[in-house]
């Protein structure tokens, strides 16, 4: 998720005419946030003056207080005794709601939800045989109710905010709304899933529930479950279901009859897997195996449904066991061995997996032209594991399509975690070789991802985090969610989440950290957890490490879409403003390279936020992190005095006005005197300003004063030019002219900060001699020198830039350089 502070905020409630009244009306609500961003799609972006943004920036940071302050004292407040609705008001108005539910999902509409990170949700760690029954009538509100268990069965049918909504009543026949909070399966989930997942009649054993009420005049309570291991699921066997006597009937009306016999429950797991709602397909599948439990079908049609859930460690153990029975026919011997190797390559194992592809085509040699695909998969994850060697330009054209998930291998170069007991996290990244600039030193698929695409019609979640007191927007709201579901299909990995860093309020993180799975058992009944989802530890993981995934161009998104991923050895690098490491996503796989020459021990940084920004936006922005960064870019600005960057930082908001040079010369002048010394090299300010100057001399016509600015910004930067002619013959041998840059192949020590601005530069100066004089030669170098900068920021050489940046319709006609 990509945060936004008060100057974002600022901005929205501009746009949408909202006063500190509305914002404060919405964060009492459930859901309030919804209706009151519903209108944001419709209102273009446009400028704030300075003194609104000012005056809405501190009115935002006090709504924001006063919500954690509110929390905090409803925290305080003593409980009362919940009063049930009728039975017919709660399911009248569900139905109502569902309708309208159902309405906006046909009609296709963009949607807006909201929720609230950082309440301290619950996570019962209690056995459930420890636990006592409870009625509604003997619950509290405002209390989570320790050592109970409530027994209660879904009444209505589902609707999906944030959460997952139904009613549901218990053994006497009250009612209430449950809410299901990062629950498996509900991402996106349209009203027929829902209706699979949470039938009618389904009954509950909910762990500890917190029955809870928002500050909103008149609000219904509801019990809130963050924690989806806090949720059993019971059949009609489970003595807890079977023991309970239900005062309104043995069945719910209109509930669907479950199925009684092994076929019956493989076609409705079938029916599920075909309709792609896979958690209900596994769920069946698991209800016929408690019933069935020699079951050899159902249990290898549960392994294909764990494939298609990423659960390759569980798809795994069921093939195992499959291939354990003795007598296994052939038509199901094939196809635990077929999705046994799937299983090894879903969980990185290559060598095993092409064995074990190997193996099923020997045995089975009409299944050799599916596997002869998988084995070749496999060696290309090796290399590419083993040795760094990556196919840049397919990767880069898989992150264009839409579902932006590649299929490579993890790569670990020269660099390992060590402690630093001085950092936030307590560890650090170092190298453990000498590196050179453009090294590659780590490529990270995506532990879990987010893309606007996962949904449709496409969704936007805003969070109010009382965690970081930001606001997080876009897709990426779904993480914790997906956090949650893979730890429920892969109880092992739950480590690799839960050893990251949580932020201050939370016990911190080892010292050491291994990216490897823990040992876990087999998953005999999904969803039933053996240990508790730790989802306040999640949330502050995810409020501190997520990063959104940017990278090479993608498709126009609208400002709200941001995709949003959690790596994991990513999220153990610390930041500096001017990183001596760059990161570049393509789709939901980090790359991280150097970005200059790195001695042997160095600690190595990425930038959390871009270094091209202003120092009082980056100042703000990374506030939630740590106090203040000690880095030497921000030291430097730090030193030249609040007021001088303040106002550096407003007269860089109008580069963009200066529309002659004589403006351009003056924004410059004005700007240098912001700076208390001459720097060694240029900041991003001082780039840009210089760049707009470059660009507004070519618009007046002044070529050669273009040239020659555009080479005063590579100069300043600290590049060395070792041919800065414009005009005139170059050299007597033209078949240097290939190998020889017009600059030396030094990189400066902004590289990480401002890489793209130097790329940038440089094209346009072979742009300018192309277009301007018709010099192929000086046109050709100068794309030499942004091939070379190019290939040390992304990779791929010549071949990665073309697609990256050329015009297709250009393509054909410019000669290789």
């Amino acid at each position: 998720m990509l945060p936004f502070n008060a100057s974002d905020f600022a901005r929205i409630m501009e746009q949408l005419n909202l006063t500190p009244a509305d914002i404060d009306k919405a964060l009492s609500q459930p859901n309030g946030f919804e209706g009151l961003l519903g209108r944001m799609w419709s209102v273009p972006n446009g400028p704030t003056s300075d003194a609104t943004d000012s005056d809405t920036m501190d009115t935002m940071l006090t709504i924001l207080d006063d919500a954690k302050k509110k929390h905090e004292r409803e925290k305080g407040m003593a409980p009362f005794p919940y009063d049930p609705p009728s039975r017919m008001s709660l399911i009248g108005a569900f139905a109502r709601e569902r309708a309208s539910h159902t309405d906006n999902e046909r009609s296709g509409a963009y949607t807006t939800r909201s929720s609230t990170v950082g309440l301290e949700p619950h996570v019962s760690r209690s056995q459930t045989a420890n636990l006592r029954p409870i009625r509604l009538s003997q619950m509290m509100v405002r209390k989570t109710h320790a050592g109970s268990l409530l027994i209660c069965r879904i009444v209505t049918p589902p609707k999906r905010t944030v959460a997952v909504q139904f009613g549901a009543e218990d053994s006497a026949g009250d009612v209430v709304m449950i809410s299901l909070y990062n629950y498996p399966g509900t991402i996106g989930a349209k009203i027929d899933a829902l209706d699979a997942l949470f039938p009618l009649g389904t009954v509950l054993a909910i762990k500890e529930p917190t029955l809870k009420t928002s500050a909103a005049e008149g609000s219904v309570p509801h019990v809130r479950v963050d924690c989806p291991s806090d949720v059993i699921r019971l059949t009609s066997e489970d003595p807890l279901s079977s023991r309970t006597t239900w005062r309104t009937g043995e069945r719910v009306p209109l509930a669907p009859e479950p199925p009684r016999t092994e076929d019956g429950w493989k076609a409705l797991g079938n029916k599920y897997f075909q309709s792609g709602w896979f958690t209900s397909a596994a769920i069946a599948y698991s209800t016929g195996l408690r019933r069935t439990p020699f079951s050899q079908v159902l249990r290898l049609n549960r392994a294909m449904t764990y494939l298609k859930l990423g659960h390759a460690g569980a798809a795994l153990s069921d093939c195992s066991h499959a291939l354990g029975q003795q007598e296994l026919p052939s038509s199901l011997r094939v196809k635990a061995l077929y999705r046994k190797a799937q299983a090894l390559y879903g969980l990185g194992r290559w060598a095993e997996a092409e064995t074990a592809f190997e193996a099923t085509a020997s045995e089975f040699p009409s299944e050799a032209a599916s596997c002869e695909p998988w084995v070749e998969r496999c060696r290309k994850r090796r290399q590419e594991n083993e040795t760094g060697s990556y196919n840049w330009l397919e990767m880069y054209a898989a992150s264009l399509s839409k579902a932006r998930r590649l299929d490579v291998a993890d790569y670990k170069g020269d660099i390992e975690v060590v402690a630093f007991p001085t950092r936030g996290g307590g560890r650090g990244v170092i190298v453990t070789e000498d590196v050179t600039a453009g090294q590659l030193l780590l490529v990270s698929k995506a532990f879990v991802s987010a893309f606007p695409d996962d949904c449709n019609p496409p969704e936007t979640l805003l969070i109010q985090n009382l965690i970081t007191m930001t606001g997080q927007y876009g897709c990426g709201a779904s993480l914790g969610t997906k956090v949650a579901e893979r730890i429920a299909g892969d109880p092992g990995c739950a480590r690799l989440v839960y050893d990251l860093y949580a932020g201050p309020s939370l016990p911190p993180p080892p010292t050491t950290y291994v990216l490897e799975r823990s040992p876990a058992g087999a998953i005999e009944n999904f969803l039933e957890f053996e240990t508790p989802v730790d989802i306040s530890r999640i949330e502050g993981v995810l409020s501190f490490n997520v990063f959104e995934p940017a990278g090479l161009p993608l498709p126009s998104e609208k400002e709200s879409d941001h995709p949003s991923a959690l790596f994991l050895l990513p999220s153990l690098f610390n930041h500096s403003c001017n990183p001596n490491v760059g990161w570049v996503c393509f789709g939901d796989t980090m790359v991280i390279r150097a970005m200059r020459d790195i001695p042997k021990g160095s600690e190595v940084f990425i930038g959390y936020r871009s270094g091209d920004e202003s120092f009082i936006d980056r100042e703000e922005k990374l506030r939630h992190y740590f106090d203040k960064c000690t880095c030497d870019m921000c030291a430097l600005d730090r030193a030249d005095g609040k007021a001088a960057c303040k106002k550096r930082n407003a007269l860089e908001g109008k580069i963009s006005s200066w529309d002659t040079v004589a403006k351009a010369r003056q924004g410059i002048q004005n700007l240098q005197q912001t700076y208390k010394k001459k720097r060694s090299h240029q900041d991003s300010t001082m780039t840009r300003a210089f760049l707009h100057l470059a660009r507004v001399q070519k618009k007046e016509g002044d070529v050669m004063g273009f040239f020659h600015s555009a080479m005063a910004v590579l100069q300043q930067a600290g590049f060395v030019i070792t041919d800065k002619s414009v005009k005139g013959s170059i050299r007597a041998d033209p078949h240097l002219l290939i190998d020889e840059l017009p600059i030396r192949k030094t990189v400066p020590p902004m590289m990480g900060a401002m890489g793209d601005v130097y790329i940038e530069i440089c094209i346009a100066i072979s742009n300018g001699f192309r277009e301007h004089y018709r010099d192929d030669i000086r046109s050709h170098r100068w794309a030499s020198a942004a091939v070379w900068l190019h290939d040390i920021r992304y990779g791929g050489g010549i071949d990665l830039f073309e697609a990256h940046l050329l015009d297709p319709k250009l393509r054909e006609q410019r000669p290789r350089y």
